[in-house]
């Protein structure tokens, strides 16, 4: 479990212990918070009603009214119930929440304002082009990107702070719950929280030592020849396939829009591990930057829930396909499609920024040695000094939650499927359901095996070595495998090759 401390709630100390001063700060408190919502609010519907205020510098203003309303409601109702109270107390939970809004809304705000003196800059600096450069989408996109980092970047502080310990220490030098005085009254977990809450990333390292799979330099030209056969047959195999679905006609189904987008995901899987490491194997150096590893680390995990996801989205398919034949054609509209395929992508990369950000908090004691032949949570954890109890937990729940849903999704569908079918009276249409599951299957098989042997056990030196062994399977050999898989098991893609071969020949 991510927090360890058994407190249930702090105990505020508020601004002042006199009491008879409670009274006063309790009426000026409330008639400025008073002044604050209606002020805000006001403004923002002052600026919604008015058409003389349709600019994109009051459609900025707006949002700073109303983050300004929630910024002081955040903090402003528990302060006024606890100065006129004798426990002024606030619950564990509702004190991480405090903070995640606090946190979440102080950057929001200050972005907000970036963007505000962006807008009076093309104002004033380009009239000429200001209409067009800041168009109502323009706008939209602009002020989208605060609350998205804020509310992200917040998250990942928020889950730090829920990693202090406190040793029965309860009451807060404080009015709300800020991360300064928590850090100062807590006994254990504090170490990364106080550093990353300064700067986000405190160690020194500027590029780690990629130890590769073996250390033989024998090894070294057979391991890049194989590697680089096994890489080009992947991208070859998987463009190719996206290039058949698209000119294909018979290939225009649901199933194959997903095989597409899953061949995309394996291209730029395989791409952001192998070139790097043919790099290094010929290279006596073997070294990767720190930010290239940030990197690597980021598009990794992205990737991987993209694909968990597809693989599932693609099981989903194939259940509604089989067991709800008649509703299929407009259940899964390319409507529902594109809808379907774009939780993956939005999803896996926004929970990738957050994973991302835990390893920016690993904190290295001049250990810049990786065993792997890229940058993996695993051993980076195993050879960080600091930071690593949240990392550790957060990536085994993380992906425990998201292959454990996703496989959920998976192994459901196929159990309606096998029902369905089992029901068949044809043996002909019985064989034909199974044969459009198979590939399916065997691809969803691999990668999850492969992956729950990887992240699903606590890093040690030996899972390490076994890790780097596997992750030469799922990163470099499954992107190549698919779309043998779906190809040579498929017989419409077999009928789609012959076809496009028979036209290319014709063409010539």
């Amino acid at each position: 479990m991510l927090n360890f401390t058994d407190v249930t709630e702090f105990i505020l100390l508020g601004l002042t212990s006199h009491q008879e001063w409670q009274v006063l700060f309790f009426v000026i408190f409330l008639a400025v918070y008073i002044v604050t919502v209606v002020g805000n609010i006001g403004m923002i519907m002052l600026i919604k009603i008015s058409p003389q205020l349709n600019s994109p510098m009051y459609f900025f203003l707006s949002h700073l009214s109303f983050v300004d309303v929630w910024f002081s409601s955040n903090v402003t109702p528990k302060m006024l119930e606890n100065l006129l109270s004798e426990t002024k107390t606030i619950s564990y939970a509702g004190c991480l929440v405090q903070c995640f809004f606090f946190i979440a809304l102080v950057h929001v705000e200050i972005f907000i304002l970036a963007v505000m003196a962006f807008d009076r800059y093309m104002a004033i600096g380009n009239p000429l082009l200001y209409d067009s450069k800041m168009s109502r989408a323009v706008c939209i996109r602009l002020i989208s990107f605060p609350y998205i980092y804020g509310f992200l970047t917040s998250l990942a502080a928020t889950l730090w702070t829920y990693g202090l310990y406190f040793c029965g220490r309860i009451e807060i030098n404080h009015f709300y719950c800020a991360d300064p005085p928590l850090i100062k009254m807590a006994c254990a977990g504090t170490f990364v929280k106080e550093y990353t809450m300064i700067m986000p990333n405190f160690t020194d390292v500027t590029e780690f030592v990629l130890l590769g799979l073996a250390s033989r330099q024998e090894f070294q030209v057979l391991f890049f020849v194989i590697f680089l056969v096994v890489y080009t047959i992947t991208l070859l195999g998987n463009i190719g396939m996206i290039i058949l679905i698209s000119i294909s006609p018979q290939l225009q189904s649901p199933m194959y829009f997903f095989l597409s987008h899953l061949s995309f995901v394996d291209v730029w899987f395989s791409s952001n591990v192998t070139p790097k490491m043919l790099e290094n194997l010929l290279s006596e150096t073997k070294t990767i930057s720190y930010v290239g590893c940030l990197v690597q680390c980021y598009f990794f995990i992205a990737l991987v829930h993209v694909e968990v996801y597809i693989l599932a989205v693609m099981a989903f398919d194939r259940y509604m396909a089989i067991c709800k034949p008649l509703l299929y054609g407009s259940r899964m509209s390319r409507i529902v499609c594109v809808r379907l395929i774009s939780v993956p992508y939005v999803y896996g990369f926004s929970v990738s920024l957050i994973c991302t950000l835990w390893t920016y908090g690993l904190y290295f004691c001049g250990n810049f040695e990786i065993n792997h032949f890229y940058c993996a949570d695993p051993p980076l954890i195993k050879i960080a000094c600091g930071g690593v109890h949240i990392k550790e937990y957060t990536m085994i729940v993380i992906a425990g939650i998201n292959f454990t849903y996703s496989l959920s999704v998976v192994l459901t569908s196929y159990t309606l499927i096998v029902v369905t079918v089992l029901r068949m009276h044809s043996a002909e249409g019985r064989k034909k359901a199974f044969s459009t599951c198979g590939s399916h299957l065997t691809a969803v098989t691999l990668f999850y095996g492969t992956l729950i042997f990887m992240y699903l056990r606590r890093p040690t030196e030996e899972s390490v070595e076994q890790g780097k062994m596997v992750a030469v399977f799922y990163t470099t050999v499954i992107p190549m495998l698919n779309p043998m898989i779906y190809s040579l098991r498929n017989k419409d893609v077999r009928e789609a090759v012959n076809k496009a071969i028979a036209k290319a020949n014709v063409g010539q």
